[in-house]
């Protein structure tokens, strides 16, 4: 899934970007930050990285929780 997405072929400013928001993210909410990427390229990750940090903490794990379940639905689907 993360093969597909391009994330390994970051430029250093993506790769900065998404180390970045990734402290943000935890030090924001407590967990990491959870996305499904299967059919994802990484600078549409990053985009919805950069929409979903500025959710409110209850908005932010009802999606992390959502994100968890289509993770579970594509990997089931795979065996």
């Amino acid at each position: 899934e993360q093969h597909s997405s391009d994330l390994k072929n970051c430029t250093k400013d993506e790769f900065d970007e998404f180390k970045n928001l990734n402290t943000e993210y935890k030090e924001k909410f407590g967990f990491p930050f959870v996305i499904a990427v299967s059919g994802k390229k990484k600078l549409e990750i990053l985009e919805k990285f950069k929409k979903r940090i500025q959710n409110n903490k209850n908005d932010e794990l009802n999606e992390a929780i959502a994100q968890v379940k289509t993770i579970a639905k594509i990997r089931l689907n795979q065996i």
